[in-house]
């Protein structure tokens, strides 16, 4: 029987962009993975330049994010079906019982989800983060199996050299970084690196995210993806 991997996000491209490369790398050592995307990304940009409209926007981003999935190994997504910047306003007991579900029907080894700040601090990334945290612990309480969680964190290290450079994200009071000292898991991912490239440009809606992205990237180990390791049981 094939590792699980199950990946928890609010939006379509999350993951792309955090952790496509060891998806990659996972689904190539015969890994399955599934994702759970709480919305369809209806708030997001429309590409530049545009190309669809606002209207069209959930439909449009959710055949990227399955154009995405098919390039780095993602087999089955589930869409929760709430609205996009609507997540911290859906009670957390409602967003957990969803996603236990999920992640009860899919049985993985691991999950993957947002660190508590969500990265950006975008609201609905830290209401994902909570809600997929607390429905893990309670899915360890049951699982007959060794079950991790991880958080996806980006280095203050890495963070300082961005801002070195004249890069900054000031939108929802800032990025979040994690001290380097309390990141558990570096994945070098440059053997997948250009799988990663070729799905995160999949979402052309938000081709002014990713062409920062690789901007950034170039400014320090851009091939590497960061993750800490949050709780696991002792089976």
């Amino acid at each position: 029987m094939s590792m699980k991997l199950l990946l928890i996000f609010a939006h379509p491209d999350d993951e792309t962009f955090s952790s496509s490369g060891t998806v990659s790398l996972l689904t190539k050592k015969g890994w399955s993975a599934s994702l759970i995307s709480a919305t369809r990304g209806e708030a997001g940009m429309l590409g530049n330049p545009p190309v669809t409209t606002q209207k069209k926007l959930a439909k449009v981003r959710e055949q990227e994010l399955k154009k995405a999935a098919k390039i780095t190994g993602i087999s089955k997504i589930y869409f929760l079906n709430f609205i996009d910047g609507t997540l911290h306003k859906v009670p957390q007991k409602v967003l957990q019982k969803k996603i236990f579900l999920l992640i009860k029907g899919d049985q993985p080894d691991v999950v993957i989800t947002f660190h508590k700040d969500g990265i950006s601090n975008h609201p609905d990334h830290i209401a994902i983060s909570k809600a997929a945290t607390q429905a893990f612990f309670s899915y360890m309480k049951t699982a007959r199996k060794h079950v991790r969680l991880y958080h996806v964190v980006i280095p203050k290290s890495s963070l300082e050299k961005y801002e070195k450079a004249g890069f900054r994200y000031d939108y929802f009071g800032g990025m979040k970084p994690t001290p380097d000292e309390e990141i558990s898991t570096n994945v070098d991912i440059r053997g997948v690196y250009k799988t990663k490239i070729k799905a995160m440009k999949s979402h052309l809606t938000q081709k002014k995210d990713w062409e920062s992205m690789l901007r950034r990237n170039k400014l320090i180990e851009g091939n590497w993806e960061h993750f800490k390791l949050i709780a696991e049981n002792t089976i």
